[in-house]
């Protein structure tokens, strides 16, 4: 860990729920493929659960909730959210009830398998939008609280300024690993849907001075202006610390084929290709789109010479919409 970020961080509560640093790894294949070194953080080893990017937030947000005598936790997303699972089986891991407050079809499979596999309370609700859940949300708390509960509620993804906190984290540990291996990045590259992960890692590189630049692959086609909220989120991130950086605009590449949740055939064959060559697993939702967009980016030379992406999980999207990915790669 990078002493400077350690110290920064060392007031806020945070659970530990990640016991080692997860390996930086190098992948020839890819390498050989885009005319760049590309090494991979893997994220999707985060070591609870699913594991995956929301992980790190969750150390930080549930150690907020535990530090205000909270006794429940509400999160939403989709049916086939790997952060609402997260969250509701860390919360249950430190005495907290989680409620999740879903969008889409009961159908018990991936994530939403898992939820009713560990006794998790859903509410499901048919909207068009993920975001129409947030008041939903705020109504369930009112609810709990006339119960004479204490809840605490965790936005979309875990984008919040605690939950950024956990990116930062991240860039510190990246710095550290980064100097014990003798590399310097370029380029960092994650998935970008509610943007938490690379405002973390935007406000974390400029607090340790990195040259490496974050770098993120749109994978949904979000209201509003996405790199906006990222750099905002980063900056209320760094008020919390007490910190004044002057924080760039992230790059962020429109890699979501159309509309998030998209299945797309050449997505599905890229997984193929990936997992056959390096033995690492992409799911179809974010770290499909993601590397794709990085495979794309980096033949151009736009990613520079030496490239990390983050792994930010999501296996559970395989079992999600494998049947779909099977019939799009069977068309010719």
């Amino acid at each position: 860990m990078h002493p400077k970020i350690g110290s920064l961080l060392s007031p806020f509560p945070r659970v530990e729920l990640i016991p080692w640093e997860t390996p930086v790894q190098y992948l020839p294949e890819v390498s050989e493929a885009v005319g760049a070194d590309v090494y991979v953080k893997r994220d999707d080893l985060t070591g609870f659960g699913i594991g995956g990017n929301k992980i790190r937030k969750l150390e930080f947000l549930l150690g907020d909730a535990l530090s205000k005598g909270c006794d429940t936790v509400i999160t939403m997303g989709a049916v086939h959210s790997n952060h609402a699972f997260v969250t509701a089986l860390a919360a249950k891991k430190f005495g907290l009830e989680p409620v999740l407050i879903l969008r889409g079809r009961e159908e018990p499979k991936g994530n939403y398998l898992l939820d009713r596999l560990m006794g998790i309370e859903t509410r499901v609700f048919d909207v068009e939008k993920t975001a129409e859940l947030a008041p939903i949300a705020e109504e369930v708390a009112e609810e709990l609280r006339a119960k004479g509960k204490r809840p605490y509620l965790i936005p979309i993804g875990g984008a919040s300024p605690i939950g950024t906190l956990g990116y930062v984290r991240a860039a510190g540990e990246i710095a550290s690993q980064s100097t014990e291996l003798g590399l310097e990045f370029d380029t960092i590259v994650d998935a970008v849907g509610s943007g938490g992960t690379l405002a973390g890692l935007t406000l974390g590189l400029s607090l340790i001075g990195s040259r490496a630049k974050p770098v993120g692959i749109g994978v949904g086609i979000f209201e509003g202006d996405v790199g906006a909220k990222v750099l905002k989120l980063a900056e209320d991130a760094g008020k919390l610390l007490g910190v004044s950086a002057k924080l760039e605009r992230p790059r962020i590449y429109d890699y979501s084929f159309g509309a998030y949740g998209k299945i797309v055939k050449e997505v599905a064959e890229l997984i193929r290709w990936v997992g056959t060559r390096e033995g690492l697993l992409l799911d179809p939702v974010y770290t499909g789109k993601a590397f794709y967009g990085l495979m794309e980016l980096a033949k151009t030379g736009e990613l520079g010479e030496r490239i990390l992406f983050v792994h930010t999980g999501g296996l559970p999207g395989l079992f999600h919409y494998g049947e779909e990915m099977l019939r799009l790669m069977q068309k010719p």
